[in-house]
């Protein structure tokens, strides 16, 4: 049989301790028994051996009964002196109590989702008015600190000022608490608090460490909170406070897109979005309507959908685009605003926003022979939308002085370069203009070999080599990652298997030119012969402020000897077509369109329009202040990057003579609309079991605390009425030890 635990005087302590000292006087019985003991008077008295034999059995009776009552004696002054020291013994780690100090930091998670009202009452107002509650149980002398997520203290020191001097500063912290749409997250103010409460050392005279969090815990609220991003440290209790709906009931519109981004006047555009529901059923009624039109124009639209729990559930809207004119000075900015129409426990999440561009499509001039070989691309640009093409034949001397109202130019398979057609297309890219050339099978090289052709060209023809019928063509691959043109094709590739990815579908050409790069180009893309990367296929070189890109095969779709295509770009796949869509993007500055949507938090990054602007700018918006709503742009002219924009909202940039400049929207992140709530075993993994303390309706967080943390086991009531028993054992032993006998008659 193993011996009884003792583990339980471990948690014992003393609330007076010092009056411990008074166990001291334990010692009092004993010395008034000795300085009392009776000395034995001699009598003379004849000796009688049964009379010495009686004499000796009473003095052993007696000497028990001297020690029993002096330890009686004894035992009544110590529980006097541990009654007055109130002694407890702790249940659990720590206890709670008006005279239990504690160093405590409290964390608030401030996300959007901390927004939902249960009742009356936000998650966030829950949270502050059981935080204050619990600051009325402990005691007043506690070292406390207020967290919150609007900024991240990841790489912050722990700062001495963190810990409030009061309660009326605590009150007035926790009163100043606001969600916020973006912010810092839960692990770095975590670990921040564990860094703060290292601070105050440890041993004899540190209070006990707590760091209390008040979360809804929700998956976005612990994002970061595993895998090593935040650990524990063991003088340290971590409690979970969890002000969340158990049964949340919710209909949020999850995320929106728009689409094209950038539209011509009188076009279309899709609205397309996710409306998720939460906990029940709902019946959803959106509008969707769009912004910044003239006073006498509206356009709008609602529809109602069903949404069932647990699901999202997808919403489309059509909207025209206003015809507009004179949008020669620049594009102009629309926004987009959908929202429910019925209200519910989260209003944030009702509504949704997004920004679109109206401007006329580019234009791409092709420069060919004739108007038949270049079917191809022509039929390929006005497939894709994305751009105006026009066709001009190079015969004589065509019309070319209006070059710059084309953001691209094809030269398209021209067997012989006109040193006039080299000369407006050589000012032409200087000057800032994109230019592709694409080969013929029979070009004069020498037409290509020119000075003003070296000047612009990136590449110097050699030989035209068609591979022989019944052999395997060239692959192509090696596409550059670092460039724009060729890095989505690098990325597809990677991860998201196109069609030209597949092994029978990969682009290859059975005729192309040799050729021999300038110094001053960079290969975008080879050829891979005998399974390694060779000879150059995609060339790019910067001319001025333009740049020139060389294919190295025929892109008319036409036949070599033997009935062969010279490539399979156009058959097979759809490699031909996203190439001449990435091309002419790249070369005419539209590889990337322009970025108007973007999260609450995310830095909004601005490109400024070519044109010399003058400060102060004005930025309209949600939640900006006078200050925050000027603008004034530095010496450096490059994105302008907009970190005042925090509220979900449409947003507009005004010059100085209130032009707009350019528009976007921000959003709350989509997964703020989850709110579901992580298993509690999740957060009991990380700082222990029991951390988390739950909280309902109407609950009390100091009693949730206390079934969890329980408190100290007082002594003193039970000593105190200890002490009457032994006071009567006393009494009793003392009057029957010391009863007189009655004399003898």
């Amino acid at each position: 049989m193993s011996a009884p635990s003792l583990k339980w005087l471990s948690h014992m302590g003393f609330v007076h301790g010092y009056l411990l000292a008074g166990l001291a006087m334990v010692a009092l019985p004993v010395l008034f028994h000795l300085l009392m003991k009776q000395k034995p008077k001699r009598i003379k008295f004849p000796a009688i051996r049964f009379l010495l034999q009686k004499q000796n059995q009473n003095q052993r009776r007696m000497n028990i009964q001297h020690w029993l009552l002096l330890l009686l004696r004894m035992l009544v002054v110590a529980l006097i002196c541990l009654a007055l020291s109130r002694p407890r013994i702790t249940m659990g780690d720590f206890s709670f109590g008006r005279d239990q100090q504690i160093a405590a930091i409290m964390i608030f998670d401030t996300t959007p989702s901390m927004d939902y009202k249960i009742g009356d009452k936000t998650r966030l107002d829950e949270a502050r008015f059981q935080a204050s509650k619990f600051l009325d149980e402990i005691s007043p002398d506690s070292k406390i600190a207020v967290l919150d997520l609007a900024a991240s203290l990841e790489n912050a020191k722990p700062a001495a000022q963190e810990w409030l001097p009061g309660r009326r500063q605590v009150e007035q912290k926790l009163a100043e608490l606001k969600t916020r749409p973006a912010g810092a997250t839960l692990p770095s103010q975590v670990n921040y608090a564990y860094r703060l409460l290292q601070t105050l050392g440890e041993g004899e005279g540190v209070p006990p460490k707590f760091v209390f969090i008040f979360s809804d815990r929700t998956a976005q609220s612990w994002n970061g909170m595993e895998g090593g991003g935040v650990v524990t440290p063991k003088e340290v209790s971590t409690v979970f406070i969890d002000v969340g709906e158990d049964n949340p009931a919710e209909l949020a519109i999850e995320k929106m897109t728009v689409e094209p981004a950038v539209v011509e006047p009188g076009g279309r555009i899709n609205v397309r979005m996710f409306l998720r529901s939460t906990g029940i059923d709902h019946k959803a009624l959106v509008n969707c309507s769009i912004e910044n039109l003239p006073a006498d124009m509206k356009i709008a639209d609602k529809k109602s959908y069903l949404c069932p729990k647990g699901s999202s559930t997808e919403a489309m809207f059509e909207l025209p685009v206003p015809k507009l004119e004179n949008l020669e000075a620049g594009p102009q900015y629309f926004q987009v605003v959908a929202k429910l129409a019925s209200t519910d426990a989260w209003d944030a999440n009702d509504k949704r926003y997004a920004t679109f561009q109206v401007r006329p499509k580019p234009g791409v001039l092709i420069l060919a022979e004739d108007v038949k070989t270049p079917r191809i691309i022509r039929a390929a640009l006005d497939a894709l939308g994305s751009f105006k093409s026009e066709t001009r034949v190079l015969q004589g001397m065509p019309k070319l002085d209006d070059l710059s109202s084309f953001k691209t130019v094809v030269l398209f398979q021209i067997n012989k370069l006109d040193p006039a057609v080299l000369q407006k297309l050589l000012a032409y890219v200087k000057n800032g203009g994109g230019l592709a050339v694409v080969p013929s099978p029979g070009m004069n090289l020498e037409s290509y070999g020119t000075a003003d052709a070296k000047e612009i060209l990136p590449v110097t023809y050699g030989t035209f080599e068609r591979i022989p019928a019944g052999k395997q063509g060239y692959w192509l691959g090696g596409f550059d990652s670092a460039n724009a043109l060729t890095a989505p094709f690098k990325e597809w590739i990677a991860s998201a298997d196109p069609d030209f990815n597949r092994p029978e579908l990969r682009p290859f050409v059975l005729g192309r030119w040799k050729v021999r790069p300038s110094e001053d180009s960079s290969i975008l893309a080879s050829y891979i012969i005998e399974g390694a990367l060779a000879d150059a296929a995609l060339i790019e070189k910067s001319v001025g402020s333009g740049k020139v890109v060389a294919f190295t095969t025929p892109l008319d779709g036409s036949k070599m000897e033997g009935n062969r295509f010279y490539n399979n770009y156009w058959q097979d796949s759809s490699f031909g077509l996203v190439l001449l869509d990435r091309t002419a993007k790249y070369l005419g500055g539209e590889s990337r369109l322009p970025e108007l949507q973007f999260l609450s938090g995310q830095p909004v990054v601005i490109q400024l329009p070519a044109s010399p602007l003058k400060s102060p700018l004005q930025l309209r918006g949600p939640g900006l202040s006078a200050a925050e709503s000027v603008v004034n742009l530095g010496e450096n002219r490059g994105p302008l990057v907009l970190r005042q924009a925090v509220e979900p909202g449409n947003y507009q940039l005004l010059d100085n003579k209130g032009k707009e400049l350019s528009a976007f929207s921000l959003n709350i992140a989509a997964e703020e609309c989850y709110l579901e709530k992580i298993a509690i075993e999740k957060v009991e993994e990380l700082f222990g079991k029991g951390s988390v303390v739950p909280l309902g309706k109407d609950a009390d967080l100091t009693e949730r605390i206390r079934q969890n943390y329980k408190p100290p086991l007082e002594l003193m009531p039970w000593l105190l009425l200890l002490l009457p028993f032994i006071l009567t054992m006393e009494s009793f032993a003392a009057n029957k030890f010391y009863k007189k006998e009655p004399l003898p008659a």
